[in-house]
């Protein structure tokens, strides 16, 4: 069989700029999950799509610019509060506890698919010092949001004292393994919410 150019995603010649700058995107996120970023080139992105390699500069000059870009689209989404409002820690009402569960929650549905989950196969020293920098300070919302729900769970005492960043620190790189083990057949994310919800939110969640 035939493959098409741009493959199943984009429907014809017609079709916006942003949708195939997003075909690129997700196939990107695909590939550095399978290859790993080192591996990756542009040319794999284009054979992947069927497209000619300079159709992919038109999009993108290389590939740290589309890495920054996955990152924006995984930033925004985990911030986004109104959407899926039922894992939304800044619902009112929620102890600081409760809003912790759910921050986990968020945080396991954002980086289950392609574009959230192939960030954690990008690492540091792969990538250009000022680069480093620039997704550093991406993240950073992320990080003060998940600070702020924990020392909300510590002032109002549903969370046991604990040091936040060491907490936080220990989610991030529990996400790292969701992925991994929604491919090993290990759980679905949902279901690996769960358990990260039990060994981490309820470790901390104080006893009353």
């Amino acid at each position: 069989m035939t493959k098409r150019a741009w493959g199943a995603t984009i429907q014809n010649r017609e079709e916006k700029f942003e949708l195939k700058r997003r075909a690129v995107l997700q196939s990107a996120a695909r590939l550095i999950r399978t290859i790993g970023f080192d591996t990756l080139s542009l040319a794999d992105i284009a054979a992947d799509l069927n497209v000619a390699k300079p159709t992919i500069y038109y999009y993108f000059r290389n590939k740290e610019e589309i890495v920054r870009e996955l990152m924006a689209l995984a930033v925004t989404a985990f911030m986004d509060e109104a959407d899926h409002p039922e894992d939304n820690p800044n619902e009112p009402g929620l102890t600081g506890a409760d809003a912790f569960e759910r921050l986990i929650r968020r945080a396991v549905r954002v980086t289950s698919d392609d574009v959230g989950s192939c960030l954690f196969v990008v690492y540091p020293n792969q990538l250009p010092p000022e680069m480093r920098l620039d997704l550093d300070a991406m993240g950073q919302p992320v990080i003060a949001w998940a600070e702020r729900v924990l020392r909300r769970g510590l002032a109002d005492g549903s969370i046991k004292p604990c040091d936040p960043v060491v907490v936080y620190n220990f989610m991030i790189n529990g996400l790292r393994a969701v992925p991994i083990l929604v491919e090993l057949h290990r759980g679905t994310p949902e279901t690996l919410a769960d358990t990260m919800v039990a060994l981490l939110a309820h470790g901390i969640r104080a006893t009353r």
